[in-house]
C-alpha cells in the first residue's frame, strides 16, 4: 500500500512544472508524509535482495545534498554520469520538496544549426531514461519515491568520472590533448624568441655603452685641441 502511494506520488512529481506543486498538493502530501513516517519511522532495514550500495523507493537521506552524494557514488560504481535535473518547490513559501536526478544521456539533444557550419558533435543523449526522484517529507528528511535502474546504452562500470566523459566525449579529448601539446610547444618557442629578444637587447645595451664611450672620448680630444689652440695665441 505504501508502494503505491509513493509511486503515486513520483508520477505527480513528473507532471509538475519546475515552480510549483500540483492542485492537489495538500491533501496528497499530507497522505504521503503520514504512510512514509509510518513506515520507515525507527527503522533503516533496506529491503530484502536489494545491495546496500544501490538506491530504493523509500530510501532516506537526511538532505537532498545526501541524496545527490549517494548517488552520484552508485552512478560512479555502476558506470555512469549522473545530472541534476527538475526541482519541484512549494507554492507556499518556494523552498525545494522536490529534485530529480537522472543519467547524463537522459533525453535528446535538439538539432544545432551552427553544427553544419562549424563541426559535428558527438551524440551523448540517447533518451536514457535511469534516474531518482527524491521528495521532502514532513520529518524534513528527503525520500526516494522513484528510482529507474535500466540504462538503455552501455556502461563502464570501474571507470572515474572523467573517464566517463573522455569516453563520450571522444572527439574533444583528443582535441584538448591535441591543443595542450600545440601549446607546450608555443610556449617553448615563446621561451626561446624571449632568450633571443634579451640577448638581442643585451648587445644593444653594450653597443650603446660603447659608443657613448667613442663619443665622449671624441669630445674629450675635440676640448683638448681646443685648449692648447687658445694657450699657443696666449
Amino acid at each position: 500500500m505504501v508502494l503505491n502511494s509513493v509511486q503515486v506520488e513520483a508520477s505527480s512529481m513528473d507532471n509538475e512544472n519546475e515552480t510549483g506543486e500540483t492542485p492537489v498538493e495538500g491533501t496528497f502530501q499530507q497522505g504521503l508524509n503520514e504512510k512514509m513516517d509510518r513506515t520507515s519511522s525507527g527503522r533503516d532495514d533496506i529491503p530484502e535482495g536489494i545491495p546496500a550500495d544501490e538506491p530504493y523507493v523509500g530510501q532516506e537521506f537526511e538532505s537532498e545534498a545526501a541524496a545527490h552524494a549517494f548517488y552520484n557514488a552508485y552512478a560512479t560504481r555502476v558506470g555512469f554520469i549522473i545530472r541534476v535535473s527538475k526541482l519541484s518547490r512549494s507554492r507556499r513559501d518556494g523552498s525545494a520538496i522536490g529534485r530529480a536526478l537522472v543519467c547524463n544521456k537522459e533525453g535528446f539533444r535538439m538539432p544545432d544549426k551552427r553544427e553544419k557550419i562549424v563541426r559535428q558533435r558527438a551524440e551523448t543523449r540517447v533518451g536514457c531514461r535511469a534516474m531518482i526522484l527524491v521528495r521532502k517529507v514532513s520529518s524534513g528528511k528527503w525520500v526516494v519515491t522513484k528510482f529507474v535502474k535500466e540504462h538503455t546504452h552501455p556502461l563502464a562500470p570501474g571507470k572515474g568520472r572523467r573517464e566517463c566523459i573522455y569516453d563520450q566525449y571522444p572527439n574533444e579529448h583528443n582535441k584538448i590533448r591535441e591543443l595542450t601539446q600545440q601549446l607546450a610547444i608555443e610556449k617553448k618557442r615563446a621561451a626561446t624568441y624571449k632568450r633571443h629578444l634579451e640577448l638581442i637587447f643585451e648587445q644593444i645595451e653594450e653597443h650603446n655603452e660603447s659608443l657613448a664611450k667613442k663619443i665622449q672620448h671624441i669630445v674629450d680630444s675635440v676640448r683638448e685641441m681646443e685648449n692648447k689652440e687658445q694657450q699657443s695665441h696666449v
